[in-house]
Order: structure tokens, then sequence, then C-alpha cells
């Protein structure tokens, strides 16, 4: 039972988490393009488009030119500031108080891709999903930089079309 309980805790983690508009029947879509407004020119654009070119197919969605297609695809790198903490002393009494403030002791700016859909010419947005992890840093790059942008573009895929 423990362990199921330790899995259950484990898988949930890894899941990208996901939101979709519940009035919408995500199989009447039957192709998609990248936004025209997305950036494909930076290098992370394009590894980003790249990658959401070459999954989206297996999502059931055929792949046109914006003009044509029912969904367009935008994604967006959201930066955070995450705190580094560390945890209490709550055991451990000092002279007339106890140790039981968290201590920050440094921020660190990440950035999380956030991938989402929406009718052509239209700011609705359809479904939308965010990774929880933060995209590679600056001291990832070339090929392991793209594996890793594959890698958190398939997991946020894996949400479409979403399960009800």
């Amino acid at each position: 039972m423990f362990r199921l309980f330790v899995l259950a805790l484990l898988l949930g983690g890894c899941a990208a988490p996901y939101d979709y508009a519940e009035d919408v029947d995500f199989h009447s879509f039957t192709s998609v393009a990248l936004a025209p407004d997305n950036d494909i020119g930076s290098l992370d654009g394009s590894r980003i488009g790249a990658a959401t070119r070459a999954m989206l197919p297996a999502q059931g969605l055929r792949l046109t030119t914006p003009d044509q297609a029912s969904l367009w695809l935008h994604y967006r790198l959201q930066e955070e500031t995450r705190l580094l903490t560390v945890m209490p002393r709550m055991l451990s009494p000092h002279p007339g108080s106890w140790d039981d403030d968290e201590r920050v002791y440094g921020a660190v700016k990440e950035q999380k891709l956030v991938l989402w859909l929406t009718p052509p010419h239209s700011d609705r947005i359809l479904w939308r999903s965010r990774h929880p992890r933060a995209l590679p840093g600056d001291n990832i790059k070339g090929a392991e930089r793209r594996r890793r942008i594959e890698q958190q573009v398939a997991e946020l895929l894996q949400n479409y079309p979403p399960r009800p």
C-alpha cells in the first residue's frame, strides 16, 4: 500500500498541469498551425516550433498554414522567480525562542514553457498547458538543449486532446 502511495506521488509530480474549455469538442479540430505571432526567430523559439511541428500529427492534428488551420498553437517562455529557502530547525531550541522562521537566501529567475491553442484570429484559449519544470538554463547548449526542449514539448502535448 505504501509503495502505491509513493508511486502516485511520484507520477503526480511528472504530469504537466493543463486546462481546457469544457464546452469544446476537441475531436472536431483536424488541422493546426503555429500562430503567426510566435517567436520562431530565436534559437529556443525555432527549437520549440520544430518540436511541436514534429509531435502534433501524433495528436491527430494535420499541420497546415495559419490561414487554413482550425487551431493555432501559441507558445511562450514564462519567466518566474523561484526563492531559494532553507527549512527551519524547529526541534532545536535557541535561547529565548525557537528558530522556526524559513530563511530565504536567494532567488533564481527561470523560464517555463507554456503552450496554448486558440481558434484562428481569436484570443479565446481552448487548451493550455504549462510545464512544471524550468526550461534548461544557459549552461545547457546545442543538441542537449534541443533534446530537453523536445522532451518538455512531448510531455505538454500528452495532455491533448484533453481527457474529461
